[in-house]
């Protein structure tokens, strides 16, 4: 986990994010493969965070202000999403 700690994340150029506020629902799309991803709200906004530049430990101290969960879940859960998005092609580290 350490690892995943210390890489700096960014939202794949090619990933544009969307919330659809009729229907309140979240997106990431990929231009390049037309791949699209439901989000919920927690993923939209740590990809949100990316895009802004945060990195892993900024978005982790916001989530925790926001939820009343604490900061090892908090902690935990983000680096799976991360890790899975990495996956999807979502995201990137550098």
């Amino acid at each position: 986990m350490l690892e995943s700690v210390m890489k700096k994340y960014v939202l794949n150029k090619q990933v544009r994010l969307k919330h659809d506020e009729a229907s309140d629902k979240f997106y990431a799309f990929c231009i390049d493969t037309g791949d699209h991803f439901d989000l919920n709200k927690t993923g939209f906004t740590i990809l949100n965070y990316l895009k802004k530049g945060k990195r892993l430990e900024e978005i982790v101290a916001m989530l925790k202000r926001h939820k009343n969960v604490d900061e090892k879940t908090v902690l935990n859960d983000t680096i799976h999403f991360l890790e899975l998005s990495d996956k999807n092609g979502i995201i990137a580290y550098m």
